[in-house]
């Protein structure tokens, strides 16, 4: 399992849009609107590193409202 945290800069005024949408994706597990650089935290859980290129291609970048993203890898836990 891969868990990427991605930090979500929106265009002014589609805060709400923005959050609604990204609440309907299966693999967003967390999300919190903040207050900073980024609007929008969200915490995202996939099956495998390839599943990170198509999740933010297909899914994430493609969201009206969306003006920049940061995304950060966590790492894997060690047992």
């Amino acid at each position: 399992m891969k868990i990427i945290y991605v930090l979500i800069k929106t265009v002014h005024g589609k805060l709400k849009i923005v959050s609604s949408k990204l609440r309907t994706f299966e693999e967003v597990e967390d999300i919190h609107e903040v207050y900073g650089q980024y609007d929008i935290v969200t915490k995202i859980v996939l099956e495998s590193q390839s599943e990170i290129k198509k999740f933010i291609q297909n899914k994430l970048l493609i969201v009206e409202g969306i003006e920049s993203t940061e995304t950060l890898m966590a790492f894997d836990e060690e047992n």
